[in-house]
């Protein structure tokens, strides 16, 4: 049995690198990551959260946490407070010809991660953060690495996709029930044939929303050794930059829209520069 546990965790520790790329552990306690996303096992839900800070001129930005498969419910939740803010900035690595310009109202990719998120997504009974969200109000501004700037970043540190999958494979061979938030047979029930064409079955779709939803809250889930790469610390930088142009411009309330996972640095590097917390609201991505 252990065997069989071993090898299906560690394929479902690739397939949660593909749902949520950039989940990382940030170093610091739990409690750091627990701000910004959370599951609750009674009554079964996955919440992400809208933290405010504020400087001394009274300007105001929201730091909105994003998982990138949820309940279609969610994605209309953030589509209608987006409407509320000057700026929102928001991460996509886009072709470097795309970034600047005016997105589409719908997202689509035809990359190999957009592929797998979203047979995960009809796995899952859930729906796809490009599928839902709309890029295209004028009050969207482009605020992360484009594809050439992650690829450069990345080679700068040494860093590839193959050290980040070997990364998440590590961890999951460690992982015990406890942190998996199921148990090990539940896990062997999973049919994984089903899983991967997309047409798992509701018992299988509660499980794999039991796991996931485990793995995204905690501390580091499975891709505990990404918090200082580039694909979290380098792209937070430039959304940073992006937020320092609009404070100047003198916008009064905006919005950073990233992956969870880029909260707790991103969070410090707000208190660095002045930024104070004052509120936490949350919105449930999904139930189970």
């Amino acid at each position: 049995m252990r065997k069989t546990f071993t090898k299906t965790t560690a394929l479902l520790a690739l397939l949660l690198l593909l749902i949520a790329p950039s989940l990382a552990d940030t170093g610091s306690a739990q409690n750091a990551f627990a701000s910004f996303i959370r599951y609750s096992p009674t009554p079964g839900e996955l919440d992400t959260s809208v933290v405010t800070f504020e400087n001394s001129k009274g300007q105001q930005v929201d730091l909105i946490s994003a998982v990138h498969v949820a309940d279609g419910g969610y994605y209309k939740n953030l589509n209608n407070r987006f409407k509320n803010y000057d700026t929102v900035l928001y991460e996509l690595i886009l072709p470097d010809d795309m970034a600047g310009q005016q997105l589409p109202a719908q997202m689509s990719s035809s990359s190999g991660v957009s592929g797998i998120q979203g047979m995960l997504a009809r796995s899952l009974g859930l729906t796809t953060q490009l599928d839902r969200i709309n890029y295209s109000p004028k009050n969207f501004k482009h605020a992360d690495l484009t594809q050439s700037g992650l690829s450069q970043k990345m080679a700068e540190r040494k860093e590839s996709l193959a050290t980040y999958l070997m990364q998440a494979l590590m961890k999951s061979a460690s992982m015990d029930e406890k942190q998996l938030g199921i148990s090990e047979a539940e896990l062997a029930s999973i049919d994984l044939a089903s899983v991967m064409s997309g047409t798992s079955s509701a018992k299988d779709r509660k499980v794999l929303k039991k796991l996931f939803a485990s793995a995204l809250s905690s501390s580091g889930g499975l891709l505990s050794a990404m918090s200082d790469s580039a694909i979290i610390a380098e792209r937070n930088k430039v959304a940073l930059n992006v937020l320092d142009k609009q404070v100047q411009q003198g916008d009064r309330r905006m919005a950073i829209f990233v992956g969870a996972a880029h909260m707790p640095d991103m969070a410090q590097r707000l208190r660095k520069n002045g930024w104070k917390r004052t509120k936490t609201d949350w919105l449930t991505a999904w139930t189970i």
